[in-house]
């Protein structure tokens, strides 16, 4: 199988020398620079984070310490339009935390970039990769797919680890894995070097009749999915609870802390992620006991509502809304968010 690597990396290699996308943020190595680039690259299309977002932010915020001195009013016209307000924030927070406690220095240590607000196992990998070209996968669901094709009923992280580790560049790899994953999605032919060896034609049209059939459905719907992952944290019999903050619906509403999953993150990282970011405490998190998917006119919310408990840390709300332990007898007398309900009658009939 390393020869098999070996060779792929080698052919990987020559096609993303002829192929590859130019995007300002790969003539850098400024971890800053790419982080700000992997977080706008979340949730909008690439080629307008390339073309407008990032080098206007950039150039309003050339280094993270002029970051850090700014207020999210300062921040906000230049994020304006990306939306997901949260991401700014959050890149503003950690901003701070680097410069106040590393001296402006990003640690290159995935499982230390991870604890910083808004940063995943994906970008962890994706920040360790081009800022210091360490032999560390980013496996997004792009790049997922196309280790599934080539190698069918493997471990894809497993996998993509081995792959990473045979080739001579964890920058270049991860860079050609993504270019190339973006080539197979807009059925762009895959020539130059590759070889029929590992894209043979029906290989290419196996991946890209599955992401029309996907496209299809969307359009026809006219909805996109959003992955939350969701923590019913309990402690003493009873479970802890947060208000909605201030500038999302349902303001008031109580609920079960969580957060949208990222692209490349399982939901078990998700949920550990977002309770270090909105109440500020580590978690162990246990298989989902619930989940369901919630349609909305625009858009379906996927939920999955997993239990946890505190392994370090006290709760303190970091979006200044309320919290609070309440026992699973006394759900139905607070206000809670209606997408809560199933999960609450679920927790209601299981020992705490």
């Amino acid at each position: 199988m390393n020869d098999t690597f070996k060779q792929f990396n080698k052919n990987l290699e020559s096609w993303f020398v002829a192929n590859q996308r130019d995007f300002p943020w790969r003539k850098t190595t400024e971890p800053y620079a790419i982080w700000v680039a992997e977080i706008m690259s979340h949730q909008t299309q690439i080629d307008r984070v390339a073309q407008k977002f990032w080098p206007q932010f950039m150039k309003k915020f050339p280094t993270i310490e002029t970051l850090s001195n700014a207020s999210w009013e300062d921040v906000f016209p230049v994020w304006d339009g990306l939306g997901y307000y949260r991401r700014g924030r959050n890149i503003l927070k950690t901003s701070k935390i680097i410069v106040e406690k590393y001296s402006g220095v990003f640690p290159a240590i995935p499982s230390q970039l991870e604890t910083f607000p808004g940063i995943g196992r994906y970008t962890a990998a994706a920040i360790c990769a081009f800022a210091f070209d360490q032999k560390i996968p980013a496996v997004d669901t792009n790049v997922s797919k196309v280790i599934s094709i080539l190698w069918p009923k493997t471990d894809v992280y497993q996998t993509a680890q081995r792959l990473v580790e045979s080739s001579h560049s964890g920058r270049i790899w991860n860079s050609a894995m993504m270019d190339l994953a973006s080539a197979l999605r807009q059925g762009i032919p895959i020539d130059g070097g590759l070889g029929e060896k590992f894209f043979p034609k029906e290989t290419c049209e196996k991946f890209l009749a599955k992401r029309k059939k996907t496209a299809k459905k969307l359009n026809k719907s006219k909805k996109f999915q959003i992955d939350v992952g969701i923590a019913c944290i309990w402690q003493n019999g009873k479970y802890l609870v947060q208000t909605r903050p201030e500038g999302k619906s349902f303001v008031g509403f109580w609920e079960f802390p969580g957060g949208k999953r990222e692209k490349g993150e399982s939901f078990r990282d998700c949920v550990k992620r977002e309770i270090m970011e909105e109440i500020g405490v580590k978690v162990s998190v246990r298989p989902h006991f619930y989940e369901e998917v919630c349609q909305f006119k625009n858009v379906n919310l996927h939920l999955r509502f997993h239990r946890a408990q505190i392994q370090e840390g006290i709760p303190e709300p970091m979006e200044k809304q309320k919290i609070k332990w309440i026992k699973p007898a006394d759900f139905f007398k607070e206000k809670f968010l209606p997408t809560n309900h199933n999960a609450l009658r679920k927790l209601q009939k299981m020992r705490v």
